[in-house]
């Protein structure tokens, strides 16, 4: 492997309008060629409709590209993602995974319709799922169908006053447990990549648990540097790849111009010595 291969730009956690991301593919991928981008994964929550579109246009630029999804998950009840790349679009087990995924969001959209209709507003489901189209479904179409039929001034009152979660309570979706979704897809020729690990509510105890079943289930990487984390977080995380001999990923977990660190191929760089990179072997 040449330096150029080992030390090039990468981009593997990013997303477009076909989850929750503010760019279409096309617009995703010229951006990250724009950013000097050459290896490039779109990573959209729960779909992978978005990659036809991603594979052309990067095609078009000459960029490497290769397949992902963010796949919502949960481990002792902590809503977790996990980040699988660089598998065949046609697995039947990722599809099965992405195609249940999406019906319990559709759930949580008809629980939130059923909430707001007790609260004396009309049934606003087939709007927001016809409103959302090719995106993931949320609040926020709900917020800009209150705004279109004058019920509310603007989305910030719709929250105040309908979806947030004081009013919604908390609405938590079942998703499907770690251990089924690593085993269901490990050994499939797919980087099974734990996401953003910082994240989530773990004490530094309870996350290397999380590594250790992660691993025992067929796990295969770790996101070392996502968006926004602090170099002593990447440090931390760089430690934890090498003792748990996961390999180690990076993305930007860009979805849309928000903030100096939120850009395609920015993030806290690996220290790489002694570090299985994830994009080494596929070249």
């Amino acid at each position: 492997m040449t330096e150029v291969q080992r030390y090039r730009k990468v981009d593997l956690h990013t997303h477009s309008t076909h989850s929750d991301g503010r760019l279409t593919p096309t617009e995703l991928v010229d951006l990250a060629v724009e950013q000097g981008v050459s290896l490039f994964a779109l990573t959209d929550h729960d779909t992978i409709s978005g990659l036809p579109e991603a594979q052309l246009r990067a095609e078009e630029h000459g960029l490497s590209i290769v397949t992902g999804v963010e796949i919502s998950t949960q481990w002792k009840g902590i809503p977790l993602h996990m980040v699988a790349l660089n598998f065949a679009q046609d697995d039947p087990n990722i599809l099965e995974i992405v195609n249940e995924n999406q019906q319990i969001r559709l759930d949580r959209a008809r629980k939130i319709a059923d909430l707001l209709v007790k609260k004396g507003l009309p049934d606003l489901y087939d709007e927001a799922v016809a409103l959302a189209g090719s995106s993931q479904i949320g609040r926020p179409h709900f917020a800009t169908l209150l705004v279109e039929k004058g019920l509310v001034k603007d989305s910030n009152k719709a929250f105040d006053r309908y979806l947030g979660n004081k009013r919604l309570g908390q609405l938590r979706d079942v998703w499907p447990e770690l251990e089924r979704v690593l085993t269901s897809l490990s050994g499939k020729n797919v980087e099974l990549i734990l996401a953003h690990p910082r994240r989530y509510p773990l004490t530094v105890t309870k996350l290397k648990r999380l590594l250790e079943d992660f691993k025992h289930w067929g796990g295969t990487g770790l996101e070392i540097a996502s968006g926004n984390e602090k170099p002593d977080t990447v440090r931390f995380l760089e430690r934890l790849s090498k003792e748990y001999g996961l390999k180690a990923s990076a993305g930007s977990d860009y979805h849309g111009p928000f903030g100096p660190w939120m850009q395609v191929g920015k993030y806290t760089q690996i220290h790489e010595s002694g570090i299985d990179l994830v994009w080494q072997a596929w070249n």
